[in-house]
């Protein structure tokens, strides 16, 4: 009696004096960070996400750290060597390669297997989103979204041309007609490429190979590049026309200003165009990716969470907070699609009913949800030098729309640029 008296007093006395009680009287807090890379709304939608875990998880601290996407990468692989690193960080699906050796592979970490850990499910994400999280025959990274391009167009300027604006092009016979008829009719007929930044240009040209049948970039070893043939060459003049053969638009056009004026019919962005389309007063509709020549692939890439390194004798208390947070990331991540717009991962997710009356799902998220559930998303350059990969073809891309290039020279240009940095050069 006398030892529980003393235990129950000393509990008052610490709960005064705010603080910890010891084990057996209450649980001890744990302290973990998570580090997004995210900006603006992307940064305010996981901050309302991790407000919400906290308030429901007292025994977890979370120290969240957002932005300075530029020195992401790197800071977080200082951050692993000097033995400080986050517990919990974002990684995109097409850096995993260039950071795996400084991430937990999750089902072999130090305290055991942290996806059953988290109660994590692999069917409960897209197949292809789920397998890009593997690498070197382990597992290093949980979806928390898919995000991509699909094709917003003007209503009124559909009807201007005398088009059905309900029924936007879903084939290249379709979408061959609707372009002449907006260009007829005065207007930017349609834009490939967002802003015509030459990544943005590398995109659309990806796009257009992918849905010929071009299978990869490069061969399975990324021993060279495999793009400059009949299709890649078939592909990229299909792109420089739109700019100097079908008058379809003009070389150097930004198609976010030309849309939001209300001058071009139809442009190819990603999801994250849709506030600045909600709020720019146009008569907006949204679309699939149209088919153009035999299967409707889009661009896309992927938002996954990851677990860096963490130092010898992390106690298995952290690794468990670091999984209960994750799991609660990408369960609540329909908060994260109704801000920023990338498709969540989660299937959970996904049926949350504020998400699926939200405008964004209605007017055009479940349409960009239906090609990621179809398997239409195509992923980047995934290679540790990707960078360098993608920026040795989208120079030469762009030098063709610009007509400083015939496409033929482009692709050959491309292809020894990329060989010679497959070959350590």
């Amino acid at each position: 009696m006398r030892k529980a008296l003393t235990l129950a007093m000393t509990g008052v006395l610490l709960l005064m004096l705010g603080m910890a009680v010891p084990s057996g009287a209450a649980q001890q807090v744990v302290r973990i960070e998570f580090n997004t890379l995210f900006h603006e709304a992307d940064a305010n939608a996981m901050a309302e996400i991790v407000t919400l875990f906290t308030e429901t998880h007292p025994n977890i601290q979370v120290d969240l750290v957002q932005g300075r996407w530029a020195q992401y990468y790197a800071e977080l692989r200082l951050s692993v060597i000097a033995g400080t690193p986050p517990q919990l960080g974002i990684c995109h699906v097409n850096r995993l390669v260039e950071v795996a050796d400084y991430l937990t592979p999750l089902e072999a970490s130090p305290v055991g297997d942290l996806i059953q850990m988290g109660g994590i499910n692999a069917a409960d994400f897209p197949e292809a989103t789920w397998k890009a999280g593997e690498f070197g025959g382990h597992h290093y990274l949980i979806p928390l979204d898919t995000h991509g391009w699909g094709l917003w167009y003007n209503k009124d300027i559909f009807a201007a041309a005398g088009l059905d604006p309900e029924k936007p092009p879903q084939t290249m016979s379709e979408f061959v007609r609707a372009a002449e008829a907006i260009k007829a009719a005065g207007y930017y007929a349609f834009h490939p490429a967002e802003d015509s930044l030459p990544r943005k240009l590398r995109r659309a040209w990806e796009i257009f190979f992918y849905q010929m049948g071009g299978g990869s970039l490069f061969d399975e070893g990324y021993t060279k590049a495999t793009f400059n043939n009949t299709i890649g060459l078939t592909a990229l003049q299909f792109l420089v026309d739109i700019f100097n053969g079908f008058g379809w638009n003009i070389v150097g056009g930004n198609g976010y200003n030309q849309f939001t004026a209300g001058r071009l019919g139809m442009l190819f962005a990603g999801n994250w165009f849709y506030p600045t389309a909600r709020d720019s007063g146009v008569n907006w509709g949204y679309a699939k990716v149209p088919n153009f020549f035999g299967t409707p692939y889009t661009w896309g890439a992927s938002h996954q969470l990851s677990v860096p390194l963490q130092p010898a004798g992390t106690s298995p208390a952290v690794y468990e907070a670091t999984m209960e947070l994750a799991h609660f990331v990408v369960e609540h991540s329909h908060i994260w699609t109704m801000s920023g717009g990338h498709i969540a991962a989660n299937r959970t997710a996904l049926e949350d009913p504020a998400l699926l009356s939200s405008d964004y799902w209605t007017r055009s998220g479940h349409l960009l949800n239906e090609m990621i559930q179809e398997g239409l998303v195509k992923f980047p350059i995934n290679h540790p030098r990707g960078s360098e990969l993608e920026s040795a073809i989208e120079t030469r891309i762009e030098l063709a729309v610009n007509g400083q290039l015939t496409p033929a020279q482009a692709l050959a240009e491309a292809e020894a640029e990329c060989n010679r940095i497959l070959q350590g050069g």
